[in-house]
């Protein structure tokens, strides 16, 4: 759209329109323009009418207060900052050919799983190529800013905060959030203390986790039982209850008391699981790392006190690869933009290339519409435009919306 003026006759040119934000404040960051001459570097917030800026409160809110523009359809009212300045406002309204609108409102007046759906084939190769790779870089921005938020509280201790997200993840759906409180309730330091004792590293875990409280028939929980009441002492510790883990509905592969069993053999095997990342050089080598296997007691359990058949209890490739897409690889790609290294945050988007795509029930509907997906980057993609961009209606921020509603008619 050229000619570009404000609702008071400022010529605007945009020099970058900024990066979009999906989540809370302006709509986009950083954005520069040219207004009458002079350089502006600020936010702009997009609006139905202008109006709306006052009924969403962002008069009342200084997270808007460094916008420099108001784009709106209709113009039906001044925008004012808390301090009562004025933002220039653009109105849009019949600067653009009829055909866009109408295809917009048909577009977004579809019902189906997403807008696009009858007309998801009509998507080219390059445009798929295109969104797929915005989409990872955004989830994959957004995932390192959760990280750096997360690195903060854990005083930028990078060790610290990757052990709490490999337990969150090591507990996968179910089990998710006490597994986390396990891990913030146990400091790493501890562990690592005990580093060359697997027993005793299996006993602060099981204990955290309030598994030991009960009357054992077997020496091994037994043993477990009176080795925590020690540790436990000697570092003031206090486990989480035992009632905030979800035991039914659950394959006995995913049972808590199995996962913290390979979750122990893994930090008895490497306890620097960070720096041991940072340090690979191929899928095959992460991957490695998390090749473990629950100690001897857990070939004939899934729980204390109940015996099974023998079977040795190792990580499957797919829990592997689903510890691999959820946190090794998100953490190796913000540890690249934290020390400034591209090529790192690059590699780390490389092993996503490499890794099979996700088999959930998002990653199913994406295929019965008729969408390909060969890795864990078209999987990881899909899921981002799916939840932050389909389920919203959010067709102006998509590469195929974009794509659809400029056809002409």
């Amino acid at each position: 759209m050229k000619n570009l003026r404000t609702d008071d006759g400022i010529v605007v040119e945009v020099i970058r329109p900024g990066q979009y934000n999906s989540g809370a404040g302006p709509d986009f960051f950083n954005a520069q323009l040219r207004l009458d001459g002079t350089l502006w570097a600020g936010n702009v917030e997009i609006h139905i009418h202008s109006s709306d800026w006052q009924r969403h409160n962002h008069h009342k809110d200084t997270a808007y207060d460094s916008c420099i523009l108001h784009v709106v359809y209709e113009n039906d009212a001044t925008t004012l900052r808390m301090n009562g300045s004025r933002i220039p406002a653009i109105e849009i309204k019949n600067k653009y050919p009829t055909y866009l609108w109408e295809n917009y409102l048909r577009l977004i007046g579809t019902r189906g799983w997403i807008a696009c759906q009858p007309r998801i084939k009509e998507a080219d190769e390059n445009t798929w190529r295109i969104t797929i790779d915005r989409m990872i870089h955004e989830r994959f921005e957004q995932r390192t800013q959760q990280i750096f938020i997360a690195l903060k509280g854990n005083k930028e201790d990078w060790e610290e905060c990757f052990y709490q997200y490999l337990a969150r993840n090591f507990g996968f759906q179910l089990n998710a959030m006490p597994f986390e409180m396990l891990a913030r309730s146990l400091p790493l330091k501890y562990i690592k203390k005990l580093r060359d004792h697997l027993t005793d590293i299996e006993a602060l875990l099981f204990g955290q986790a309030g598994m030991l409280k009960e009357k054992f028939n077997e020496d091994y929980p037994e043993h477990l039982q009176q080795v925590y009441g020690h540790l436990s002492k000697k570092y003031s510790l206090k486990n989480i209850p035992f009632s905030s883990w979800k035991l039914l509905r659950l394959r006995p592969v995913n049972f808590p008391a199995l996962r913290l069993a390979q979750f122990a053999s893994l930090l008895n095997q490497c306890p620097t699981l960070f720096c041991a990342l940072t340090e690979v050089s191929s899928i095959k080598e992460i991957s490695s790392i998390f090749e473990v296997r629950a100690s001897e007691y857990w070939n004939t359990h899934y729980h204390f006190n109940k015996a099974s058949s023998f079977k040795i209890k190792k990580l499957g490739i797919s829990s592997i690869n689903n510890i691999l897409i959820n946190t090794c690889i998100p953490f190796l790609y913000a540890w690249g933009r934290y020390t400034g290294t591209k090529e790192t945050s690059e590699k780390a988007l490389m092993f996503l290339q490499q890794l099979p795509a996700e088999d959930n029930h998002l990653i199913k509907r994406w295929k019965e519409v008729g969408v390909n997906v060969h890795s864990a980057v078209d999987s990881q993609s899909l899921i981002q435009l799916k939840i932050l961009h389909c389920s919203e209606k959010k067709c102006l921020t998509c590469t195929i919306g974009n794509k659809l509603i400029n056809v002409l008619p």
